[in-house]
C-alpha cells in the first residue's frame, strides 16, 4: 500500500471552525445613490472560497481563525472568503464550466476522468507537499444552476492499493473533522465506486487549479489539471 500526506496540514488546524452554511444575501454589492446592486448569493455556499482560504493559511503558516460562526457581510473575513470564492472559479469561470460538463456527461466518462486524470494529479500534488484543490461531482444533471451540482474540498493525504484509493480532505461542510475521506474503489465488473465517508453522493472527481491570493489569473496555469474539460 502506498501512502503520503502533506506535512503539517490538518482540517482541524487550517480549516475554518464554522460550517459552509450562509444566510441568503449577495456576495458583493454596490450602492449607486439610492440604488443597491448585488451579485451572487452566498446562501448557495462558499466552499471554494473556504477551501482557497484554508490553503492560503497553510501556505502562510497560520492557523485558521477561531470564529465558530460564519462572518457577517462586510467584515474582513467575509470579504476574504468571497474574494477567494471568485478566484476559485478560475479565469473566465472555467471551473464552474468543468463541473457542469462532468455533471452533464456520462457515468463512464466521469470514471475515466477520475482514474486517469484527477487522481494522478491529486496524488502528485500531495507527494510534492502541496494540498490539492478537489472538485466533487454531486449529481448527474444538465442544469448548470443546480444547487447540488458540485462541491470543493482540499486534499492532504492518501492511501492507495491496487483496487482502492482513499483521500483525506478538508470539507468546509464538516468543520474540524480530520477523518473525512473520499474513496475510489474498483468493482469486480470493471466499474468504479465513488463515495464520501460522510455520506454525501459522489459521482465524479476533478483536480482543480489554485493560485495564491493576489496572483494574476494566468499565474497558476502550471498548477492546473492538463485536461481542458471534465
Amino acid at each position: 500500500m502506498a501512502s503520503d500526506s502533506v506535512p503539517g496540514f490538518l482540517p482541524s488546524r487550517h480549516g475554518f471552525r464554522f460550517a459552509n452554511r450562509w444566510p441568503a444575501g449577495p456576495a458583493r454589492s454596490w450602492s449607486f445613490a439610492l440604488l443597491q446592486v448585488g451579485i451572487g448569493d452566498v446562501g448557495r455556499g462558499l466552499c471554494g472560497g473556504m477551501a482557497f482560504a484554508a490553503r492560503d493559511r497553510f501556505e502562510r503558516g497560520e492557523d485558521a481563525p477561531t470564529d465558530l460562526a460564519p462572518p457577517a457581510p462586510g467584515t474582513p473575513l467575509f470579504t476574504e472568503i468571497v474574494d477567494r470564492q471568485f478566484a476559485s472559479f478560475g479565469p473566465l469561470w472555467t471551473v464552474p464550466l468543468r463541473f457542469w460538463a462532468a455533471a452533464a456527461g456520462g457515468e463512464r466518462a466521469r470514471w475515466r476522468h477520475a482514474v486517469r486524470r484527477a487522481w494522478p494529479a491529486i496524488r502528485a500534488e500531495i507527494d510534492a507537499g502541496e494540498p490539492p484543490m478537489i472538485g466533487l461531482i454531486r449529481s448527474a444533471t444538465v442544469n448548470p444552476l443546480a444547487l447540488d451540482l458540485g462541491h470543493q474540498v482540499v486534499g492532504y493525504r492518501y492511501d492507495e492499493t491496487p483496487d482502492r484509493v482513499s483521500i483525506g480532505v478538508y470539507d468546509p461542510n464538516h468543520p474540524g473533522d480530520d477523518a473525512v475521506e473520499v474513496e475510489l474503489e474498483r468493482a469486480t465488473d470493471g466499474g468504479l465506486t465513488l463515495r464520501q465517508s460522510t455520506g454525501e453522493p459522489l459521482l465524479g472527481l476533478l483536480h482543480l487549479p489554485w493560485r495564491e491570493a493576489g496572483a494574476r489569473p494566468d499565474a497558476h496555469a502550471a498548477r492546473e489539471d492538463p485536461a481542458s474539460g471534465a
